[in-house]
């Protein structure tokens, strides 16, 4: 039983790997955006970069965690229980909004939809192992919301 789930819940090398390297160029890319900003520029857009650089560094750490918590797996650090722990969930990101991202220089505007765009398949693949989980593993999904209610 524990084969079966470790071949279906997992991402496949491929796609973990790709989605890693995707995450790293993002978070170096960010760090070079945000980093090298323009400090002359008006109040209100600077708030706007500041605003947006901590929800794209927000999202990319979200996804990298999430990644390496697979790979961990992969290399046999995690057990399929841990790695579906709710501690090692996905966490949550906040939305890029439109007219913050008017704002901002077209290449930081460009970065944040990524990093949103990165985030969101992630969170699809992330809620699509997580249920195929539950659904493989009734008793633990059961347990864990008994030691979730005490």
């Amino acid at each position: 039983m524990f084969h079966a789930i470790r071949s279906e819940n997992s991402l496949t090398t491929k796609l973990l790997d790709s989605l890693y390297c995707e995450a790293l160029v993002l978070a170096d890319d960010a760090r070079t955006t945000f980093g090298d900003a323009d400090h002359d520029v008006p109040a209100r857009e600077t708030l706007a970069l500041s605003c947006e650089s901590l929800k794209v560094t927000t999202r990319l750490m979200q996804v990298i965690a999430w990644l390496l918590n697979h790979k961990a797996y992969r290399a046999g650090e995690l057990t399929v229980t841990e790695l579906y722990d709710e501690n090692r969930a996905l966490g949550h990101a906040v939305a890029s909004e439109a007219v913050l991202l008017a704002l901002l220089p077209p290449a930081a505007a460009e970065l944040a939809r990524a990093s949103e765009e990165l985030y969101y398949r992630v969170h699809r693949i992330a809620a699509r192992l997580g249920v195929r989980y539950q659904e493989e593993e009734p008793v633990h999904g059961m347990m864990h919301r008994l030691e979730s209610a005490f």
